[in-house]
């Protein structure tokens, strides 16, 4: 499949991240081969030779691939070593609170063991702190800030689904943050389906959807929310921020991310943010439905694409 960007938007920065891992742990819980070389090195030159303005957070290797192959000075990269993150050092923490988790259904983990996220955590966590950098230092002088992961453009996801409809351009202008959300049907827990379910897609089937806030979003408790199976689903791999949102959306990140650590609860960025739509973060965020994880990124890039596509 080939992937083109319209690149009359100058005004759009393209943030991402790329580190070697420590450990083989992220093919486990993603699955599939995620070689670092061969997934994610040659997935981001293809981003970065898509998208004029890249701003990206990386390890020396990553640097030093993407200098050799000519992006030296035309993209913004901050060099650091993995252990830099911001919450690197919670790790024990994480791993304390994960390994008490376990006692409740619908564990977040998938009943995977808590040492193979205790390293991907930090990462999951920077994606806010990223964009906030890039919107400060705005190398590009750009309006918008895209999120988008550093593997979306490996083989494995160009010939998928997540590309739908993708036709290069990016109309949206969204002045809160453009994030999807798809139901799941409380998948993680067999035995019921809430009254919330009901309730979302009330307020989902009804056009436009309007902005999350306590009404709408704070049916499920917030260790169920917290879930990767909970009720809704947040895909985190691609999202749009307006330059005006970036601080916010990055202190609203962690002011719930902490709200969470003193509950004994940690989970991957899409539990944060689901959170946050619980927490009525002052109508931070703007939603588009998709089934299931489909047209991802056209949902994210067009104005007036059908949600229920």
């Amino acid at each position: 499949m080939s992937i083109n960007y319209d690149n009359k938007r100058k005004d759009i920065t393209f943030c991402t991240m790329l580190f070697r891992m420590p450990t083989q742990n992220l093919a486990a819980i993603k699955g599939g081969n995620r070689n670092f070389e061969e997934f994610y090195l040659a997935s981001l030159k293809r981003l970065c030779e898509t998208f004029n303005h890249v701003s990206l957070w990386c390890d020396a290797e990553t640097a030093n691939y993407l200098n050799k192959a000519g992006f030296k000075n035309k993209i913004h990269m901050k060099i650091m070593k993995l252990q830099d993150l911001p919450h690197w050092s919670e790790r024990e923490s994480c791993r304390k609170i994960m390994y008490k988790m376990k006692k409740y259904v619908g564990y977040f983990l998938h009943h995977r063991s808590p040492e193979l996220w205790v390293d991907y955590l930090p990462l999951m966590w920077a994606k806010p702190a990223i964009i906030d950098w890039a919107a400060k230092n705005n190398k590009f002088k750009s309006d918008y800030f895209m999120w988008i992961d550093a593997g979306a453009f490996s083989p494995r996801y160009a010939n998928s689904n997540l590309w739908n409809n993708w036709n290069g351009h990016i109309v949206a202008r969204p002045k809160r943050v453009r994030m999807t959300i798809a139901i799941t049907l409380g998948k993680s827990r067999p035995h019921f389906v809430p009254r919330f379910v009901y309730d979302l897609c009330k307020w989902l089937f009804v056009k436009p959807i309007e902005p999350a806030n306590s009404h709408n979003l704070a049916k499920q408790n917030l260790r169920d929310i917290a879930m990767t199976n909970a009720d809704y689903d947040v895909p985190g791999g691609c999202f749009m921020v307006p330059k005006n949102k970036a601080h916010d959306f990055y202190q609203a990140f962690e002011r719930v991310r902490k709200i969470m650590k003193k509950h004994d609860l940690c989970c991957v960025d899409q539990g944060i943010f689901q959170a946050m739509m619980k927490f009525d973060v002052d109508d931070l965020f703007e939603l588009k439905y998709i089934k299931g994880y489909k047209s991802l990124y056209a949902l994210v890039a067009g104005k007036d694409y059908d949600t229920f596509a």
